[in-house]
């Protein structure tokens, strides 16, 4: 079994490298990534520790019929095997793990488990599938595709239509939405922008968005539909502020049915980042989130499993994160990230280090902590380890 996913992905290299012609423009492209990550985790370092194991591959293929129109396909292959899947560390957890992993949140169910056993499963989701048309001032792109509308870092309260969670770093690329995109470039940094994205639920997110510049500022307002429920209104900005990138985005959602009443929830967070001469990079970020409820606690697994939202971004109505990061080398990075919230006297640390070996191939080791007044028994302390490698072609 291992052999064949082996040779699959060995295939798709070698087409991706030598099955097109150089001689031509080329009207299609491969191209993507093998990943190894082995996670180790516990509560307590003199504990018993959790170790997990992830092969993830990632083929990106791209159709060009014609200059003005590209045909886009992402697949995502993972191979999950480990104590978390069994359910020796978690008696019970390995089914819920495998149907977390196979959840589909888009229209179409693209996502498939595969070969699953006791101490294994494979997975194969489709994350990208859409064709984009590009003429004049037009811009149309219909299918699985990513609709990003987020201004600031951590927490996007403008992104209503596929949010993401900072904690799911292995996801550079991030979700998408089935959605129907049109967008008209009115000039520089102008534009206007319409979507529409239909859930697995068969709920509607639908907006336009209005972007300008102003003061050497960009700025965005939007408003719109969210989810068949709420109507929601924002506004996002991104500029320059004592030589630093300045940031922040706003939403205001209100439910269809109530209008008259104050049941509304607002999401808003803002950041701030700058680079030293020395190459160090500081990075700050607040969120503001009334949907959070005061006194609710959390489990670290909440942190992995949320389906979060842009209406729901957080456990806690106020969070404040910080991060560092230096170039040791042009070869070595190191980064440490933080996030403190008062609810429960939350924090987080996560130290990172990567190493670039080779121009395709990369190695980083990056931590996750977690601590809490919530007890242990209940999930509220706990670290996660992470080392992965990488090879792109």
């Amino acid at each position: 079994m291992k052999r064949k996913i082996i040779q699959l992905i060995l295939l798709s290299v070698i087409v991706s490298q030598y099955g097109f012609s150089q001689d031509k423009p080329k009207k299609f492209e491969l191209d993507g990534y093998i990943k190894y990550m082995q996670t180790a985790s516990f509560t307590d370092v003199e504990t018993y520790w959790n170790t997990d194991n992830l092969i993830h591959n990632r083929l990106d293929f791209s159709y060009y019929p014609a200059e003005w129109i590209d045909v886009k396909l992402s697949v995502r292959n993972r191979f999950f095997y480990g104590q978390q899947v069994s359910g020796l560390y978690y008696p019970g957890i390995g089914n819920v793990y495998a149907d977390m992993i196979d959840k589909n949140t888009g229209f179409a169910d693209l996502s498939w488990n595969y070969l699953e056993n006791r101490s294994f499963f494979f997975n194969t989701s489709i994350d990208r599938a859409f064709v984009e048309i590009q003429k004049g001032k037009w811009n149309i792109t219909a299918g699985r595709n990513r609709i990003n509308w987020g201004q600031t870092f951590v927490w996007n309260a403008n992104d209503i239509f596929n949010a993401y969670s900072y904690f799911d770093f292995d996801y550079e690329e991030k979700p998408g939405s089935d959605a129907l995109r049109v967008q008209y470039n009115l000039g520089y940094a102008s534009r206007l922008d319409f979507a529409t994205a239909v859930n697995n639920d068969t709920s509607i997110t639908a907006a336009g968005l209005y972007s300008f510049n102003k003061f050497n500022y960009d700025f965005q307002v939007m408003g719109g539909l969210f989810r068949s429920d709420d109507f929601v209104a924002g506004f996002g900005f991104t500029g320059n502020l004592f030589n630093g990138s300045f940031r922040g985005e706003a939403s205001y959602f209100h439910p269809m049915d109530n209008l008259t009443d104050t049941s509304g929830v607002v999401s808003a967070s803002v950041g701030y980042d700058y680079v030293f001469k020395n190459a160090i990079m500081v990075q700050g970020e607040v969120l503001f989130n009334t949907s959070a409820k005061k006194d609710a606690g959390f489990n670290i697994a909440d942190f992995y499993q949320m389906q979060l939202s842009a209406k729901n971004l957080s456990f806690a109505r106020f969070s404040a994160f910080l991060m560092m990061a230096y170039p040791l080398s042009p070869l070595v990075n190191i980064s440490v990230s933080a996030m403190y919230s008062p609810q429960n006297n939350f924090v987080f640390a996560g130290p990172s280090v990567s190493v670039s070996m080779a121009d395709n191939f990369m190695i980083d080791f990056n931590v996750q902590a977690f601590y809490s007044d919530i007890p242990v028994v209940s999930g509220g302390k706990g670290t996660y380890a992470f080392l992965r490698g990488r090879w792109s072609f």
